[in-house]
């Protein structure tokens, strides 16, 4: 696993860490058994500049002012951007909000199949779905990504306005 000693990468530091993350997969081909990394810290510029390097979507909900993007991705390409508010560490076990990037083919069709009627539509005509024994998860799906995407927070009521928001998309 990767650990930086600082805890936070600029975007030069975050190039290097890409190509270690590259190769993980695409958007029509996930790829299970990637390389684990370590949760650290980002800045925005930072995790977008490892966005467009690493060959698969990394789901998050935009910027956030004064806050720290703590990336994890473990062994099956499951990727976590978690927020950091202002003095928070990396690594801490105190929950915020986490945006996850799962592989799963076909995450739209696979998902809806599960939703007995709970989802709302979101636009591009994804689906948001409420996980009624873990009302602090949504997960949402898209036509035509191999991705579910979860929105966590521990405030129920939060993560469902940041899911149903329009504001979760891949990091541009």
């Amino acid at each position: 696993m990767l650990r930086p000693t600082d805890g936070v990468l600029g975007p030069v530091a975050a190039v290097a860490l890409a190509a270690s993350l590259s190769g993980c997969g695409n958007s029509s081909t996930p790829q299970p058994n990637v390389k684990p990394v370590a949760p650290f810290g980002l800045s925005r510029s930072g995790l977008r500049t490892l966005a467009a390097k690493v060959g698969q979507p990394i789901y998050w909900a935009g910027p956030k002012k004064g806050y720290l993007y703590e990336l994890t991705r473990t062994a099956n390409g499951n990727v976590f951007v978690r927020y950091l508010p202002p003095g928070a560490k990396v690594g801490t076990r105190k929950p915020y909000l986490t945006i996850a990037t799962y592989p799963y083919p076909d995450a739209l069709h696979r998902l809806r199949n599960v939703s007995h009627g709970r989802e709302v539509g979101l636009p591009g005509g994804g689906i948001a779905l409420v996980d009624q024994n873990y009302p602090k998860s949504v997960h949402l799906a898209y036509p035509r990504v191999g991705y579910e995407v979860e929105v966590f927070d521990p405030l129920p009521a939060h993560s469902r306005q940041v899911a149903v928001s329009g504001d979760v998309r891949p990091v541009s």
